[in-house]
């Protein structure tokens, strides 16, 4: 064990996380974060200094729950299939009212009949985390049955792609109702909006399907947790160990995980990231190129490069199923940046 290892166990242990839920006690919210199994996983890290290649790691080959850290897979595919004159960047892609998901991003306030380009999408997806354009992206690159075989075939043993943002959004209506496997991406919005206007549902049919969700929250979590087994919803949102997060980036940093431009490209995207500035960037002074993860108050991950004074480190921490104030857990993440420069560079880095 390494004596970054040891200083990695030790900021690993000062997260809060959450006890395992009761299986009898009523499901309460219908999410992802609630029905999923085995929790809690805990925090993973992995660090490699890509001058010296030295290593560190707590955990790095367990598969975490990635949440929006999957998009930077489903941006190198992109790229990759570019270079392979089979995606065109600068192709533009009409928005229409049915591409419109909820969650993160900005492509969701705007006026339908946008065209960005496939391009503008990657760096929305980014810069950003925008849902919205992540799927657009998912179905141009073949869908999640592709994106992950090609996971598999680039040696990503563990790195999963589960669902769209609109599959998981559309989650608790499946389970409350097995035929509302249907509902169009317009009405899955509408019901996460409260606006029966945006689908050209009625008010009554609004409240009649949330009213089937809001009861399915009053069965035991166990019971919920099997009918998602029975009609097969995934219940994660993606996977991917620490290890696999840091080759991803390392190859990106190198060049090699697309051509060289379009790798510069991404790396240009990562370093205009407009969120979870308390993480990785947060106590360090050193440029930091990053992508994250989040699900308040449960998920807070952190995948990037700081560009330190010794030379470029790959840091991936995900922290799942957290139990504490979420502030101070993003803090968690930017104190193991602080320690992971400190000692590399001999003390320097302290913002």
């Amino acid at each position: 064990m390494t004596a970054l290892t040891t200083l990695l166990e030790a900021e690993a242990g000062r997260f809060t996380l959450q006890e395992p839920p009761d299986p009898a006690a009523p499901t309460g919210v219908v999410e992802l974060e609630v029905l999923r199994e085995g929790k809690p996983l805990g925090v993973g890290i992995y660090v490699k200094h890509m001058v010296t290649g030295e290593e560190a790691a707590v955990r790095p080959d367990v598969a975490f729950e990635t949440q929006s850290v999957i998009k930077l897979a489903l941006a190198v595919r992109a790229y990759q299939l570019a270079d392979d004159g089979r995606l065109d960047l600068d192709e533009r892609v009409r928005l229409t009212r049915s591409d419109v998901v909820g969650g993160s991003g900005v492509l969701r306030y705007l006026q339908p009949g946008l065209e960005p380009t496939v391009r503008d999408l990657i760096t929305t997806m980014i810069v950003v985390s925008d849902n919205t354009a992540t799927d657009l992206l998912l179905a141009l690159v073949g869908g999640v049955a592709e994106l992950n075989a090609w996971l598999v075939a680039s040696g990503y043993a563990d790195t999963r792609f589960a669902q769209s943002v609109l599959d998981a959004a559309r989650l608790p209506y499946v389970l409350a109702d097995p035929r509302h496997a249907a509902l169009t991406g317009e009405q899955v919005f509408a019901l996460g909006a409260g606006d029966p206007a945006w689908a050209g549902v009625t008010p009554g049919w609004l409240a009649e399907t949330k009213g089937q969700v809001a009861a399915l929250g009053d069965r035991p979590l166990g019971e919920v947790r099997e009918l998602a087994r029975e009609r097969g919803v995934p219940l994660r949102f993606g996977q991917m160990t620490p290890r696999e997060a840091g080759r991803m980036l390392e190859s990106v940093q190198l060049g090699t995980a697309a051509s060289a431009a379009n790798c510069a490209e991404l790396l240009a995207a990562l370093d205009e990231q407009q969120l979870g500035e308390r993480r990785l960037p947060g106590l360090v002074e050193h440029p930091v190129g990053h992508k994250t993860g989040d699900y308040p108050p449960f998920d807070a991950n952190d995948i990037g490069i700081v560009r330190a004074d010794s030379g470029p480190i790959v840091i991936a921490v995900f922290a799942n199923d957290l139990g504490g104030d979420y502030q101070q857990e993003e803090d968690r993440i930017g104190r193991i940046a602080r320690v992971v420069v400190e000692h590399f560079d001999g003390g320097a880095g302290r913002a």
